[in-house]
């Protein structure tokens, strides 16, 4: 972080990458291979780029391949468990922040790239400025 204890959008983004990347690994018992942040207004867009095992890679696919909900259902309970576990990380950076949706999206025929969009109810980039975003 910059001196003084200033905090700009990059210095949150890495923060906030590595934070992720710690509550992955927390949640899947093994972390990504690599995680990336951008901040935009209210939106935070988060990648991680995972590597599955066999057996993780084939059941996704199933899933993702059946004519029935499974894969939204999946999605859909991962992006609850992300909830979960980033509204305290973001209520401890400003009080009251707090995610208003999210989108989980899977890229690449593997199902490595990984993103999520959170919108958030106060922009991250005005708080940046104005020094109300507090990193521990």
């Amino acid at each position: 972080m910059k001196g003084g204890g200033d905090i700009d959008s990059k210095d949150f983004e890495r923060e906030l990458a590595k934070i992720a990347s710690r509550l992955r690994k927390d949640f899947t018992e093994k972390g990504p291979v690599d995680t990336r942040v951008s901040v935009m207004n209210n939106f935070v867009i988060l990648k991680y780029i995972a590597k599955f095992s066999t057996s993780e890679f084939f059941m996704l696919e199933h899933m993702k391949a059946h004519l029935s909900t499974v894969f939204d259902e999946y999605k859909q309970k991962l992006s609850d468990a992300m909830i979960e576990d980033f509204n305290p990380v973001f209520a401890n950076m400003n009080m009251g922040l707090k995610i208003e949706e999210i989108v989980t999206t899977f890229f690449s025929s593997d199902f490595s790239e990984q993103v999520t969009i959170f919108k958030l109810n106060k922009d991250i980039e005005i708080l940046l400025k104005t020094e109300k975003i507090h990193l521990q």
